[in-house]
This record gives C-alpha cells, sequence and structure tokens, in this order.
C-alpha cells in the first residue's frame, strides 16, 4: 500500500468505528500505534495498523485495561493475567455523577472515557448499564432523563460529522419515539449518516430525499406509534429502495409489507444495512 493508497486517520476511524481523539491517545498515550507520516506530518495507516487496531479493540473487549494492552500485542498467544474490569467503578463513578445531578461531571467522565475507548465499548460497557440500572424504578427517572440529555448532546455532535458526503452513499436515521437509541446507532455504525431528532413525516421525507438518491432509509423505533401516527409515517410505496426498520419496538409495530424487519444487535446492523442497500440497488 503506498502513501496514496493508504488509509487517512478519518477513513480508520471510520473503517474501525474509533474516534479520531481516541486513536492519537493510543499512538501518544498508550504507544500501542505508530502510523506512518507524510511529508506534512499526517498520519497514514497500512493494513497492519488496521489489524493492531481490531487486535487492540478485542482486548479491551475482553475487558482489559487500556493501560495493560500494549504488551499483550507482542505475544504470540497471549493470555492475559487476570485482572478486574475497570468498568464497575466507573459506572458507580456515573451513578454518584447523576445522584447528585452533576451533569457536568459525568460529561467529563465520558469524555475521558472516549479518549481511551471508542464510541461502541463506552456505550456497551458503561451507558447501557446506566440506563439498565436507571429503569429498574421509577423514582430513578429523574436521573435517567439527565443521563440521557447528556448522551444526546454529547452524540448529536459527534453525528453531525457522519454525514455523507455529496455522491456518497449513506442512510438516514428515522427515529420514532426517542431519539436517543438512533444516536446511539450512529455512533457505533462506521457508516456515513444522517440522524434526525425527530420522526418525519412519508411527504416531507420524500422533499428530504429528492436531491439525495444515494440513501438508505432505517427508522429506528423505540416506541410504538399510533395508527394515525403510522400512517403519516409510511405510504404505499417506499420512498427509496433500500428501506427497513429496526430498534426494541419494531416488532410491535403493523408496517407496510414494503418495510423489512432488521433483528440483529446495534454493532452488528452495519453489515446488515450495507447488503441490503447492495440487494436493492441491483434489483
Amino acid at each position: 500500500m503506498t502513501e496514496h493508497t493508504a488509509l487517512t486517520i478519518q477513513q480508520v476511524s471510520q473503517a474501525c468505528g474509533i474516534n479520531p481523539v481516541t486513536l492519537r491517545a493510543w499512538e501518544r498515550r498508550y504507544q500501542l500505534l505508530a502510523p506512518a507520516r507524510t511529508g506534512k506530518g499526517h498520519r497514514r495507516y497500512h493494513p497492519e495498523d488496521v489489524t493492531r487496531i481490531r487486535q487492540i479493540q478485542a482486548w479491551l473487549d475482553k475487558g482489559v485495561p487500556i493501560g495493560q494492552v500494549a504488551p499483550l500485542l507482542t505475544q504470540p498467544s497471549p493470555e492475559p493475567a487476570v485482572t478486574a474490569s475497570p468498568w464497575p467503578a466507573l459506572i458507580d463513578e456515573g451513578l454518584s455523577a447523576l445522584q447528585t445531578l452533576n451533569g457536568r461531571r459525568l460529561e467529563q467522565l465520558l469524555n475521558r472515557l472516549l479518549r481511551d475507548y471508542s464510541h461502541d465499548q463506552v456505550i456497551r460497557a458503561f451507558t447501557d448499564p446506566l440506563q439498565a440500572h436507571l429503569a429498574q424504578s421509577p423514582l430513578m427517572a429523574g436521573r435517567r432523563a439527565l443521563l440521557d440529555a447528556v448522551l444526546m448532546q454529547k452524540w448529536s455532535a459527534r453525528a453531525l460529522s457522519l454525514a455523507p458526503r455529496r455522491g456518497e452513499t449513506g442512510w438516514l436515521l428515522v427515529p420514532v419515539g426517542s431519539p436517543l437509541p438512533a444516536l446511539e446507532l450512529a455512533m457505533v455504525m462506521g457508516l456515513p449518516l444522517w440522524c434526525l431528532q425527530r420522526p418525519v413525516e412519508a411527504d416531507a421525507l420524500a422533499v428530504l430525499l429528492a436531491e439525495r438518491p444515494h440513501t438508505g432509509v432505517l427508522w429506528v423505533i423505540s416506541e410504538r406509534p399510533s395508527t394515525s401516527h403510522s400512517r403519516s409515517l409510511w405510504q404505499s410505496a417506499p420512498p427509496v429502495s433500500a428501506c427497513a426498520c429496526w430498534g426494541p419496538a419494531a416488532a410491535l409495530v403493523k408496517r407496510p409489507a414494503w418495510l423489512p424487519l432488521l433483528e440483529a444487535p446495534r454493532e452488528q446492523l452495519a453489515p446488515r444495512l450495507q447488503s441490503l442497500y447492495q440487494e436493492t440497488s441491483t434489483q
């Protein structure tokens, strides 16, 4: 792979689902990466760098703290020493911030985690457990609302940077219910996309898509819409060829025949969407 075909940090970020800030931290703070540099100092990543990034991700998924990953990468078939996962203590720290309604402290904790870990891992190992804990009692609804507000602000800012370039294939995520599940999905998909903050009626959606023919639509359904709302969302024909729905309430919705239901974990949805787009584009 030459300098011209090597990947930029933005391309690697999209391919691996790792924030550029995190990739830089793995390089500078932990000496886990050593990408090549152009004459102007821009990072360039080769296949072996991408393989190493995926190895780092695999160790982090096993609960190995980021500071203990480096020696594991140099062993042929490493068996790490048993270490305590850092996530229970981090979840406790997040709950403590929410208990005192300290949204700023929670945001600072998120920023710290996102410097060392991917969005996918932070969501799976930190924010998902926080949400599950707070959902156990109606008396914690206020803390859950604060958590959702912090996450909405954090993920919305990131989602703006994921928009497809002109002429590039992308996906439009349309929430039905809370926009937070759509934003969380956007953080882990690794695909060019737009993420709306509220549902759009079918006529308005057709206008929105008129200038972007290379776009698929995914409705992220977290709440069951009323019958009248469903009629306004979906007409007798799809707005574009590649359409699907997904989400915690998607199976409960009466949907048109042309709208397939995707059932897959959040982190496994991207390849399903890519296959769907390829299948429908050749029909």
